[in-house]
């Protein structure tokens, strides 16, 4: 019955459609799971998207805990075998000297009193994922009792005292890359200079310094990643471009590592990119109730090209996948060309390109073509063979989805004809398009009313009457204000006024006369809307928008 209600709810939600529900069932008839592991393992439904359910079922706040940094203090409270073996992640101490904790089942009322007893204090529960839980519990309590921090730090005072000090580089690495783990950066990078090498990580899409060492540290550092990344030690003044796997308690990482020459050395970055991730739903990631109706409308065509686009690293790969969300997965036939595959989706088919053996995008899409697909997804529109497959495949009878690198939606139109795609083409291919920025949010353990700048306001167009919000800074948010990051997008879709623009030759400027004049929402109002729900800050849009 309990199942039946958890099914009922997700379905309620939007997470879930009654076929669906038929599906897992049969399902867990064959292998004796509970429903909800079905759906899990199926991709069906995340473990979040279940744990806001449960967290309704049962009247307790739900918490993402992925982009939350849990005190010492808290961890402190409860032993790290109790928190592993029942899944308890102790995250503050409320200004009520409550513990806050995240659990999975609210139903367990016993272990509720278990973790106050053990913690000696009052327990305020939160409900989130049960695979979120784990991978924090491992991440937090190894980093209590392996400070890394003061383990550098003691390698950089042996080095100031005597410069050719051994040190192990391995080790030195993986504890860079476990602290830019844990601080959920995107990108670490090692910068040399004059007398030293810094070290910098870009979280929530800015850069922070994280530590700097003496320039003796510098040659073996680089040598065991370039190592690693199966890259030439020897050669040091050209670009050279590199990849690795790196595993943390279980969860995979491909580092993508890139070298340029500079006046004192090699400047490095490498990018984390989570592997087997799950798919989230699109009001998980900051879209309104009209934006997600929109991407209905589009994904609902049966062939057309749909393309997301925006800078490196502004979630165009989430989205889509999210986007593949809104379909029914049984129903389709849909095949995806990815570099890397960085989310899991059991019920779609999943390809890996590898330029090295000559399976690139293109060929990806020419070979797709004969598996009787409905839809098609390619990790990027790189080049001109590519866009020319992507028409192709678009004007037979597939939707096709892709992303693109330009500033704004309309732009993706410009770019595709710089790459040899004829007007006429794009008009009878092209459904809709969707740009999109990434935004840091207010953090909610430290948010405080403020005042903006009135030259913000006025610039932004923003009332000047209106209760706006700041994070104060605190250890939670690593004392920035914000924690975390949501979506801001505009989405058009190519009714026939726009196709007879397309079909025209028309310039970008017609294309946001002709959005404008049917009251068309774009970016920088999707952005303004967040600022005025407190999600965000009018310094942040000025930030990510300009």
């Amino acid at each position: 019955m309990e199942k039946k209600v958890i099914g009922q709810l997700l379905k309620e939600k939007g997470f879930i459609s009654e076929d669906y529900i038929r599906f897992a069932l049969l399902e867990q008839k064959a292998t004796g799971e509970k429903l909800g592991e079905v759906f899990v393992r199926t991709g069906l439904v995340t473990d979040l998207e279940i744990a806001m359910v449960l967290a309704e079922q049962s009247n307790l706040p739900f918490l993402d805990i992925s982009q939350i940094l849990p005190s010492q203090e808290a961890l402190n409270k409860v032993p790290f075998s109790f928190a592993r073996k029942y899944e308890v992640l102790p995250i503050r101490i409320n200004p009520d000297r409550s513990l806050e904790v995240a659990i999975s089942d609210p139903f367990n009322y016993q272990l509720i009193e278990a973790i106050s007893r053990i913690s000696g204090m009052k327990v305020s529960p939160v409900i989130s994922s049960s695979s979120q839980i784990r991978k924090t519990i491992e991440r937090f309590y190894y980093f209590l009792e392996n400070p890394i921090e003061s383990q550098i730090l003691n390698l950089i005072e042996k080095l100031k005292i005597n410069p050719l000090v051994d040190f192990d580089a391995e080790d030195l690495f993986e504890k860079l890359a476990i602290s830019a783990i844990i601080n959920r950066a995107t990108d670490l990078h090692i910068t040399p200079t004059e007398k030293s090498v810094k070290i910098y990580l870009r979280i929530d899409g800015v850069l922070e310094p994280l530590v700097v060492f003496p320039k003796a540290v510098y040659g073996r550092l680089v040598n065991i990643i370039k190592v690693k990344g199966n890259m030439d030690i020897a050669e040091t003044r050209l670009p050279q471009d590199g990849r690795m796997q790196f595993s943390f308690f279980g969860e995979s990482f491909d580092l993508r590592i890139s070298t340029i020459r500079t006046p004192y050395g090699e400047n490095l970055v490498l990018r984390f990119l989570p592997l087997g991730a799950y798919v989230q739903h699109l009001s998980y990631l900051g879209f309104s109730s009209e934006q997600i109706d929109l991407i209905y409308q589009i994904m609902s065509f049966p062939y057309g090209m749909f393309l997301v686009t925006g800078p490196t690293g502004s979630g165009k790969t989430t989205t889509l996948f999210a986007c593949l969300r809104t379909l029914n997965l049984l129903e389709k036939n849909i095949l995806t060309a990815e570099d890397p595959i960085e989310y899991s989706l059991p019920l779609i088919r999943q390809t890996q390109v590898n330029e090295e053996i000559g399976y690139n995008f293109a060929r990806a899409i020419r070979h797709f073509l004969r598996q009787d697909p409905d839809i098609i997804m390619v990790g990027e529109i790189r080049d001109e063979e590519t866009a020319q497959m992507a028409v192709r495949s678009a004007l037979t009878g597939h939707l096709f989805l892709s992303t693109l690198h330009t500033n704004d939606a309309f732009s993706a139109i410009f770019r595709l004809i710089d790459l040899g795609i004829s007007s006429d083409m794009l008009s009878s291919s092209l459904v809709g398009l969707l740009a999109q920025r990434l935004i840091r949010k207010i953090c909610p353990y430290c948010k405080e009313e403020y005042i903006p700048s009135p030259k913000l306001l006025h610039y932004y167009n923003l009332p000047e009457d209106h209760i706006y919000y700041r994070g104060k800074g605190c250890e939670h948010c690593r004392f920035k204000g914000y924690l975390g990051r949501t979506a801001i997008a505009e989405i058009f879709f190519m009714d026939e006024d726009f196709i007879k623009l397309l079909a025209k030759n028309s310039s970008l400027p017609e294309f946001l006369e002709l959005a404008k004049s049917k009251n068309l929402k774009f970016m920088k109002e999707d952005a303004k809307k967040k600022v005025l729900e407190g999600i965000t800050t009018v310094e942040e849009i000025k930030r990510v928008l300009g």
